[in-house]
């Protein structure tokens, strides 16, 4: 079969730069995708740090651990919103108190696993 010279001009004029834009547009997503990481969960953080060995969320369904009233923290359902995003980072840092008391439990994650979860502490519950 002979192509013509109008539908083989056609075809070169459009189909390359098509086909191009097709390969090229398929390779593009993904190394995009790769490109963006995924935000951390905080609910997963909170309980992967076991959080909720001292605390509840009850908004979550999350409740603690201990059963001693000694070592128990406070249900964070309501206890974050007392306090600014960057005042809850110092306390979980060891920075700052809250009636005179540092946190009990030094932070061991990472500054943007803190960002998650203190994000999703202060978040409202559903």
């Amino acid at each position: 079969m002979r192509i013509g010279p109008t539908l083989g001009a056609a075809l070169l004029l459009f189909g390359t730069p098509l086909a191009a834009a097709l390969v090229f547009s398929a390779d593009a997503v993904p190394a995009a995708a790769a490109a963006a990481p995924a935000a951390p969960d905080g609910k997963a953080i909170f309980l992967a740090q076991k959080c909720n060995l001292c605390h509840s969320v009850s908004a979550a369904g999350i409740e603690r651990q201990t059963k001693s009233e000694k070592v128990a923290g406070p249900d964070l359902t309501t206890a974050t919103a007392k306090h600014d995003r960057a005042f809850l980072e110092k306390f979980l840092l060891k920075q700052e108190t809250i009636e005179g008391k540092k946190h009990g439990k030094e932070w061991k994650g990472t500054p943007q696993e803190l960002d998650a979860v203190i994000d999703w502490l202060k978040a409202p519950k559903k």
